[in-house]
């Protein structure tokens, strides 16, 4: 019993290093006209690098003056085929905005942020939010 328990540890284990190391782990720039919250900061509407900044998905957000920044940890989404751009898509709950989701151009696996009980009670009262995309541009277009 205790072999098959850690034999399923070392499965789980792997699988997770296995999906860690297929995602991007290059630093996405961007730039937003609109604030947007991660978890519970409220960042501002300007350019902003985010990274995953650990093997378990934590990502940072930092502007590039250094004014703003924010970690909030993430889950590994797939699709099967793969991103042809980069974006990150919103919840939009009237001007409310929650980062949900980071896909990354050549990548079949993004990452997702968990609801923050502030977007749950703004569902709650607004309803279904709407889903806004914003597209990233390459660097160097």
């Amino acid at each position: 019993m205790k072999t098959k328990a850690i034999a399923l540890l070392v499965m789980t284990i792997a699988l997770g290093v296995g999906v860690a190391s297929a995602q991007s782990t290059a630093p996405m720039n961007f730039r937003t006209p609109f604030a947007f919250t991660v978890g519970d900061q409220l960042l501002p509407a300007g350019a902003y690098t985010v990274q995953v900044v650990s093997v378990t998905g934590t990502l940072l957000f930092s502007k590039p003056d250094g004014t703003a920044s924010g970690f909030i940890s993430s889950l590994p989404l797939q699709k099967t085929e793969f991103e042809n751009r980069s974006k990150l898509v919103f919840h939009r709950y009237g001007s409310s905005y929650y980062l949900s989701e980071i896909w990354t151009t050549g990548y079949r696996t993004g990452r997702t942020i968990m609801q923050h009980p502030s977007e749950l009670k703004l569902a709650k009262n607004i309803g279904e939010p709407q889903h806004v995309t914003l597209y990233v541009e390459a660097p160097g277009r």
